[in-house]
């Protein structure tokens, strides 16, 4: 009997074990709720990106929210950017996008110079659906992939995921798998952003009125 109660317990091991897995489990490395700015984890960036400017002034915290603003009349934004560099694990951004057509909002792991090594999901601010996951590496970029969210981001609250491990990468939106690849892939360590921007790629229109990316939370996850 005690020989069978372990069996069965290390085979009830092994499966709790195969299901964290499937769901992405680890070691919680941070979440933030953006109850305030928290500047030992985060700074605001402020240097030209596109067609305008990311500046301090448009980043803030208000009701449980990071808020990034696109000012009205103007192509400027803003960008949060860690303090620390990251590696591999997972990492979540539970955001509402504004209705701003001709700009965009970042989620993304970068490191200087360009085109070195980037992992970046960047969705569209308009009720379009659109998204665009890319990686550069090695000075190149090596994968984009443009497609529709199964949801209107401008609508409400929803996850953006992507699971970084060495030589992988996958991308989720709630919880669904969007795109994977398993090569070409950055293997440097690089900072955490999120941002919103306009684009030199799109047309550039200026919103009429504020508007702004709320950001619910952020969270990594270590394998």
């Amino acid at each position: 009997m005690a020989r069978r109660g372990l069996i069965l317990l290390v085979i009830g091991l092994v499966q709790v074990g195969l299901f964290a897995g499937l769901a992405g489990a680890g070691v919680l490395g941070f979440a933030d709720n953006f109850d305030t700015f928290d500047t030992t984890r985060w700074k605001k960036t402020d240097h030209a990106l596109g067609r305008g400017f990311v500046k301090p002034a448009n980043v803030s915290t208000s009701g449980g929210y990071l808020r990034l603003k696109l000012p009205a009349n103007t192509v400027n934004g803003g960008e949060i950017m860690s303090n620390v560099p990251f590696t591999y694990g997972s990492y979540t951004a539970r955001m509402k996008l504004p209705n701003a057509p001709s700009s965009i909002t970042g989620f993304f792991l970068y490191e200087p110079p360009d085109y070195a090594s980037e992992i970046d999901i960047e969705i569209f601010n308009d009720a379009s659906r659109k998204v665009l996951f890319t990686t550069y590496s090695n000075g190149r970029q090596t994968h984009s992939y443009t497609t529709n969210l199964p949801f209107d981001p401008t609508a409400g609250f929803h996850s953006y995921r992507f699971d970084y491990a060495p030589g992988s990468v996958k991308f989720y939106a709630d919880g669904k798998l969007m795109k994977s690849w398993n090569q070409g892939v950055p293997r440097e360590t690089m900072h955490l952003y999120a941002n919103a921007w306009f684009p030199k790629w799109l047309g550039g229109r200026k919103p009429a009125t504020d508007r702004y990316v709320l950001v619910d939370r952020i969270q990594y996850t270590q394998p």
